[in-house]
């Protein structure tokens, strides 16, 4: 009976071990991590047109400026315009103006330049043609998160046969800034 009693004891002994056990375990807590990256665009305008051979009459270069975007916000934009660099004339604006080398000089070409996005399928809006001034001209739409997304760029400026020939080294010259943001 000694023997019967002492197997009953240890056995519960053994079995409240093991139900206590589960209550002794170590507390445990939860945290919740939420977060949303910042809108970001960045753009990298390549290239330039040197001694463009103007033509009386429409010239256009698609090939020489090129936009490469990178942007993680849907609606993302890249605009246009004449910063009006150097000190360059506010009545100038959009227009190639005579350039000696050194610094703006006056007479500039009659016409404003043209500046076409490119429209690249699910990626962006672009194709319109803007005519540059000193205000912001949007040429691209973004449709779609980009990355290193290449863009080429048309520059067209028409030329009359008013638009005087410049004397010697001068040339007509402009600086077209791009902008790119994240609304």
């Amino acid at each position: 009976m000694k023997k019967n009693l002492l197997v009953i004891i240890s056995l519960l002994v053994i079995m409240s071990a093991t139900m206590i056990a589960p209550v002794m375990a170590a507390p445990t807590g939860t945290s919740t991590i939420t977060g949303n990256p910042a809108a970001i665009i960045d753009i990298t305008v390549t290239g330039s047109i040197s001694n463009w051979a103007l033509a009386v009459g429409p010239n256009t270069d698609s090939t020489s400026v090129n936009l490469e975007v990178s942007s993680n916000y849907l609606g993302w934009t890249v605009a246009v315009r004449d910063a009006l660099d150097g000190g360059k004339n506010a009545g100038t604006a959009g227009k190639m103006t005579n350039w000696t080398g050194s610094a703006w000089a006056s007479g500039n070409l009659t016409a404003p330049l043209h500046v076409t996005g490119a429209s690249v399928p699910t990626k962006t809006t672009g194709g319109v043609e803007r005519t540059l001034s000193d205000v912001d001209q949007t040429i691209e739409t973004g449709l779609d998160v980009v990355s290193a997304e290449p863009m080429d760029i048309t520059i067209g400026q028409a030329i009359a046969y008013t638009d005087p020939r410049l004397p010697g080294t001068n040339v007509y010259r402009i600086i077209v800034t791009f902008t790119g943001t994240t609304p």
